[in-house]
């Protein structure tokens, strides 16, 4: 009897084959290596050439369409010229923003963008630092709402928690009474965010998952990196994801995150409907997580995630989404 033959759910492409298809595509100077630096969500390589460092992300197929890697590569460009400081794309010889990858799971794209030099900000957390990067966001914002491109990329929260519910219940199906309280959870949750009037919630273009570990310091001077969950979504709800995300990481200072939210309204003040609905906003984050978790555990496993045993997620989103009144 002849061996099945499995599915890949996630493949790591050989380095020097891709080295020789990023020599292909773009203009670089000999010699030009590729090395894997990370894989995770996606799979990250370090390039050097001539002299120069460069990072190229490799998407996951399944993970990102070709529409959300456009939306994002023309994002970068964007507030790259507009003086944001984001690792920007660079084009290829043909003047795309990416390129496509055929992998034995199916098709990947791969962008190569401008190396992000010094440390992150997780490693000198100070209150000052903070500040600027919450203003640096209320400005990135101002400044987005003149974003116009290609294809749109709308942040649609209600639907991924819906999407994503089997994939939680599945994660959960060992634990006695977390299949049937996520199930209300997301109604509850997905209900009170598809009916929010855009008035009392601001949209425009964001970064999306915003955390100490997503802005590299380099002598003082800041870049904002991985802007892979970008989109239009709610202002709002991009500065409780970095709240939560502190408090998920624990042991930080909340002078942290009231530094960075003081910061961001020196630029964006909140309007009275928005604080109030900061609740909602932080209890929809950490579901969403959870759940994003478990729509791709498959591919990246459990050692990303900081409280494998779900006693932690399972506490807290009893409380929060409990504390709402929505259930």
């Amino acid at each position: 009897m002849s061996a099945q033959v499995l599915p890949i759910a996630h493949s790591i492409l050989d380095s020097p084959a891709l080295r020789d298809r990023i020599v292909e595509a773009y203009d670089l100077p000999e010699p030009v290596q590729c090395e894997l630096l990370t894989r995770g969500m996606n799979d990250v390589y370090l390039i050097r050439s001539g002299g120069k460092t460069f990072a190229s992300r490799v998407w996951r197929s399944g993970f990102r369409s070709e529409a959300d890697v456009d939306y994002e590569t023309q994002f970068l460009t964007f507030l790259d010229d507009a003086g944001v400081p984001v690792p920007a794309p660079l084009l290829t010889r043909d003047g795309a923003l990416y390129i496509p990858l055929d992998a034995p799971e199916g098709r990947r794209h791969l962008s190569l963008f401008q190396w992000a030099a010094g440390a992150p900000f997780a490693d000198n957390l100070n209150t000052g630092m903070a500040e600027r990067l919450g203003a640096m966001f209320g400005r990135l914002h101002l400044t987005a709402k003149g974003f116009a491109p290609n294809r749109g990329r709308a942040i649609d929260s209600g639907g991924q928690l819906r999407r994503g519910l089997p994939a939680l219940q599945r994660m959960v199906a060992h634990r006695d009474g977390d299949r049937a309280w996520y199930a209300q959870a997301v109604d509850a949750i997905a209900k009170r965010l598809e009916a929010l009037p855009e008035s009392d919630a601001p949209k425009g273009p964001s970064h999306g998952d915003f955390h100490i570990y997503n802005a590299f310091i380099d002598n003082d001077e800041i870049v904002l990196l991985d802007f892979d969950n970008c989109g239009v979504d709610h202002w709002a709800a991009e500065i409780n994801s970095f709240v939560w995300a502190n408090h998920y990481v624990g042991n930080i200072d909340e002078a942290i995150n009231e530094a960075f939210v003081a910061g961001y309204e020196s630029e964006r003040p909140f309007t009275d409907a928005e604080r109030a609905l900061m609740p909602l906003f932080y209890a929809a984050k950490e579901l969403r997580f959870l759940i994003g978790f478990a729509d791709n555990v498959n591919a990246v496993g459990h050692t990303p995630l900081l409280n494998p045993d779900l006693d932690w997620f399972g506490d807290r989103t009893r409380r929060h989404i409990g504390a709402l009144g929505i259930l």
